[in-house]
């Protein structure tokens, strides 16, 4: 018997990190999604955050890497 795993991608859009020691990112909007992080790709992000969240442009897409504590240990952009 196998247990499928359900994977959700948290996207946060509309607001900024900031750095005050440690980075962080405030306002702005969280929308969950279930997603596989392997099949998702970053045209569909940008679709999402245009079409669905009604932004006009897609400045950057950051991932956060899984497994780290803190957004300055591993925030990559994608």
């Amino acid at each position: 018997m196998s247990v499928e795993e359900e994977y959700y991608i948290n996207l946060h859009v509309g607001g900024k990190f900031v750095r005050d020691p440690y980075v962080r990112y405030l306002s702005g909007a969280m929308v969950r999604l279930k997603e596989g992080p392997d099949t998702i790709s970053y045209f569909e992000l940008c679709k999402i955050v245009k079409d669905e969240l009604g932004f006009n442009t897609v400045q950057l897409i950051y991932f956060h890497v899984p497994g780290s504590r803190t957004l300055q240990d591993n925030l990559r952009v994608v």
